[in-house]
């Protein structure tokens, strides 16, 4: 048996977690469409080159990289670059020692044993130089001829040694040669060193770096950046009958026409970042909220309010509201991100609505082309609008949240404006749809609460101040037909809510609960004490197991009465639990004093129904067996009243009725305390007036012996003729 119990559990376990999975892929799938609609690129007839058939207008604000004119400014800043060279110094080293050499030679030839005939042959062949020169410069002595090496060494290195380009060679060796003929020497001097520079190569040393010269090239393209362009939603493209440029192409690609290659990767983008938001939240249920995560409808409710916001928020930037961009762009404004943190504060959970309008203004920001003003717009107003609905009294609460919103949206849209150094007018606009949002948000939102209420079987505390209108259908019958039990119900609720109060439960749910428990009476309401108005009591005619059945009867009815009337299960729930298994003692007493008291058993005097199961059911069970013994004391004073409040809390705490709810010994000790507190002040003592008094007083004659005779503490109430004491104390009295 055990193990078919806990088979069944595994079951039911693994198919909830299996419904909740299903119900997130929807979700996921929903919110792809979304973006899969918004991310995938339209087709239009037009060609670089062609004429446009039509004219087109951007349907977003976007701001992207224009790849022609980005690829423009690069090459122009590669070009102003200028060739990198480095200075080969071992090419002057070189160009130095074939000159030292020519002159080395002459030198050695100079200073050999040859004859002078057989020198100036060997000059005349080897330096290319005339008889006449050769002959000169035969008898040259070793320091004139380091001079003119010396002179010759310097005349190289000024034109060479800050370095020469190849196509400069030429040049640079013609300045040399020029300044060597304005030398201070003789002719066969300059035509000796003019022969020594003809046995030179002369080469660049001022080498090109091809490597460097590229990576300057590269840095210099890299530092210019890219060129962006941001396009107003509503902007005008390309005209009809316009040529169709590369341009306009760049502009159509990053809208989504015309595209190159699909979006694959944009839309793995969203799909990781979906699946990334969908972990956190089901970590953060899991961990803080796991109520909620535990409930499938809360998990349905919550992603059936992102969809339907992220749809609102893709159908309302779609619209063109103005020929003008800068105004068509504001319309992201209007989107109310705040209708859906509204409705997920008021149907699960606030800290969770703070939680999904973080998520929520993230989406909306990408939906309208990651503009950073629509996120923060949509988080500031979705925050005000989940602190607005944070604690309802009265249906103008949902006034008041539709203008905290709209004056929340007006002053950030100021703001972000005033960064943005927007003009005035555009300015007045902008408030104008926060002011639009905040006002919308709040409507749809308080129009939508009925339908998600009985969708998803969730009481609100809107739902219940509209069930507290005494207009109500069942409240009404009450009042006529069962008015012992209505102004019951409305002491019980009285107590209730302070009890509920003192120790941190819904008050709102149980005052509400309070007027409905007792419905059930609306079905023989004369059977039962507060409604009989002095007239006979039937039960004196009927057995007491009679009595009983039909005393117990009284919750069976009223749940029937609560369901045909659609009352919220929360509030069944009260009418169904506030007397638990407890006692019907009056008559079980009457049965055990009857001739057949040896028949009598306990189980058959019991109510039929379950325990209280909240703090909120409970502190109403007690209530309605505080206020009904309160009322039946003939001389209540404070002292009594609590005394009986404790008795009575004391009794039901022994007899197990509170078991199976979360009420603590110290919640219990409140509970007492705050109903002494308020039946003290119902049944407080009154000050007691003679008939002659009251007349005086009407009459507007003061009062002479009755009058002295109270202040002096005497009483004047003394026994009538025919009268006892004890029926003297019975007499009705006029009473203040």
């Amino acid at each position: 048996m055990k193990k078919s119990i806990s088979k069944e559990a595994g079951f039911i376990q693994k198919n909830s977690r299996f419904k909740r999975i299903c119900w997130l892929i929807v979700l996921f799938i929903g919110v792809m469409s979304i973006f899969i609609v918004h991310y995938l690129p339209g087709d239009f007839p037009v060609k670089e080159g062609q004429v446009s058939p039509t004219t087109i207008k951007a349907t977003q604000t976007i701001t992207f990289e224009n790849k022609s004119k980005t690829e423009e400014q690069r090459k122009i800043a590669e070009d102003r670059i200028e060739e990198v060279y480095i200075l080969d110094r071992s090419i002057l080293m070189r160009m130095e020692d074939e000159l030292m050499g020519a002159v080395n030679k002459f030198k050695n030839l100079v200073n050999s044993e040859a004859g002078t005939k057989e020198k100036i042959q060997i000059l005349q062949e080897l330096y290319e130089l005339e008889e006449g020169t050769a002959r000169a410069l035969v008898s040259l002595d070793n320091d004139t001829v380091e001079s003119l090496q010396l002179e010759a060494v310097r005349i190289l290195e000024s034109h060479w040694q800050t370095g020469v380009r190849g196509f400069e060679v030429e040049k640079k060796k013609a300045e040399l040669y020029t300044q060597l003929n304005f030398l201070n020497i003789t002719v066969p001097y300059k035509e000796f060193l003019r022969s020594c520079f003809d046995k030179v190569e002369f080469n660049p040393n001022y080498i090109k770096n091809e490597e460097a010269t590229v990576r300057a090239k590269q840095e210099a393209s890299r530092n210019q950046g890219v060129v962006m362009v941001t396009i107003r939603k509503g902007q005008k493209i390309v005209g009809e009958g316009e040529l169709v440029t590369n341009d306009h192409i760049e502009i159509l690609q990053a809208l989504g026409y015309k595209r190159s290659v699909t979006p694959y990767v944009t839309l793995m983008g969203i799909m990781i970042l979906i699946i990334l938001i969908s972990v956190l939240t089901n970590i953060y249920l899991t961990e803080y909220r796991k109520d909620l995560y535990h409930k499938d409808i809360s998990m349905i409710l919550l992603c059936l309010i992102c969809f339907i916001i992220l749809l609102l928020a893709k159908l309302i930037y779609a619209v063109n509201i103005s020929s003008n961009p800068e105004i068509a762009d504001m319309v992201g404004y209007l989107i109310p991100v705040a209708t859906g943190s509204m409705l997920i504060a008021i149907l699960l959970d606030t800290s969770l609505a703070i939680y999904a309008t973080i998520f929520l203004s993230f989406l909306v920001g990408i939906l309208t082309g990651n503009q950073l003003s629509y996120v923060i717009n949509a988080f500031v107003g979705g925050l005000v609008g989940i602190y607005s609905v944070g604690k309802f009294n009265q249906r103008f609460d949902w006034v008041k949240a539709g203008l905290f919103i709209a004056i929340a949206d007006v002053v950030c849209i100021l703001a972000l404006g005033m960064m943005n150094s927007y003009n005035w007018s555009l300015l007045l606009i902008g408030c104008s749809m926060g002011i639009i949002n905040g006002l919308f948000s709040s409507i749809l939102a308080y129009g939508s609460l009925p339908f998600l209420e009985s969708a998803f079987k969730i009481t609100t505390s809107v739902r219940l101040l509209e069930l507290s209108n005494p207009n109500q259908p069942l409240l009404k019958r009450l009042l006529l037909e069962a008015s012992g039990t209505y102004h019951h119900s409305i002491l019980v609720g009285n107590l209730s809510e302070a009890a509920a109060d003192a120790v941190g439960a819904d008050s709102l749910l149980v005052r509400v609960g309070a007027y409905y428990h007792d419905v059930g009476k609306l079905k023989r309401p004369y059977f039962f004490i507060e409604n009989q108005m002095g007239e006979d009591n039937p039960h004196e005619k009927l057995s007491p197991p009679l009595s009983v059945l039909i005393i117990t009867s009284h919750i069976k009815d009223g749940v029937e009465l609560a369901h045909q009337h659609k009352l919220p299960s929360v509030i069944i729930d009260f009418i169904a639990q506030h007397h638990g298994t407890g006692l019907v003692t009056y008559f079980y007493h009457k049965a055990l004093e009857s001739d057949n008291s040896e028949n009598t058993k306990e189980d058959d005097y019991r109510y039929n129904a379950p325990k209280p199961q909240t703090k909120e059911v409970a502190i109403i069970m007690l209530a309605d067996s505080v206020e009904a013994a309160v009322r039946s004391m003939s001389a209540p004073n404070s002292g009594k009243i609590e005394g009986l409040v404790r008795k009575i809390i004391k009794e039901r705490l022994q007899d197990g009725q509170l078991n199976e709810s979360d009420l603590t010994f110290k919640d219990l000790e409140l509970i007492a305390n705050a109903f002494t507190r308020i039946l003290s002040g119902i049944f407080h003592t009154r000050i007691e007036y003679p008939e002659n008094v009251l007349e005086a007083m009407k009459g507007g004659d003061a009062p002479d012996e009755d009058s002295n005779r109270e202040r002096t503490g005497e009483s004047g109430d003394k026994p009538r003729d025919g009268e006892s004491d004890s029926e003297c104390g019975k007499r009705d009295k006029p009473k203040v």
